[in-house]
């Protein structure tokens, strides 16, 4: 096999680390914008909705799709999860920082779904995703819920924090980071 057909049979998992670092390098330059514990919150629910829907969806009784054409858990697939926590994070950094509130979060959610149809249909490309029976169709409306409830948590949080502040009147920036002021 030479390298050039490996890197085709591979172009999934090749695909999948460049986002990773590509993701992850972006996460890293905007972390300050938020609380650590927001952004560790966020993407962990991010992680959660996706890890969950995956299973549901992937696998029997509906087994809508493959990930990274193996269809049982693999490190390709491990790599693939890694993804889910830097939209969920890049999503509330932008909601965060752009102050998205009223009607305008009905259009941040609608952007956002078609942002996830778009990078889902080139993840289709890169072998990321197999379809057997599933449409990009449904995955907007699966991002229309996610991202919903991506909103509903947030604000959730934020809501908390609020309260905690107000109520116990904390002021340490090492609790609440000072580049997050809206808090």
């Amino acid at each position: 096999m030479s390298f050039v057909e490996f890197l085709i049979q591979k172009k999934n998992v090749l695909f999948t680390s460049a986002c990773l670092i590509v993701a992850y390098t972006i996460i890293w330059r905007l972390r300050k914008a938020l609380p650590a514990s927001v952004s560790m919150i966020m993407m962990l629910f991010s992680l959660d909705l996706a890890f969950s829907l995956d299973n549901t969806l992937g696998l029997p009784p509906f087994d809508f799709y493959n990930t990274n054409i193996i269809p049982s858990f693999n490190g390709p697939d491990a790599l693939t999860l890694l993804l889910y926590p830097a939209f969920g994070f890049l999503f509330t950094y932008f909601y965060y920082r752009f102050r998205i509130s009223g009607v305008a979060i009905t259009g941040y959610i609608l952007l956002w779904a078609v942002l996830g149809v778009c990078f889902e249909a080139l993840n289709v490309q890169f072998d990321v995703f197999q379809y057997k029976g599933w449409r990009l169709t449904y995955s907007f409306y699966i991002y229309l819920l996610v991202q919903t409830l991506m909103v509903l948590m947030y604000n959730f949080i934020r809501e908390t924090f609020v309260r905690a502040k107000s109520t116990t009147n904390m002021r340490s920036k090492s609790q609440w980071h000072a580049g997050s002021k809206r808090y």
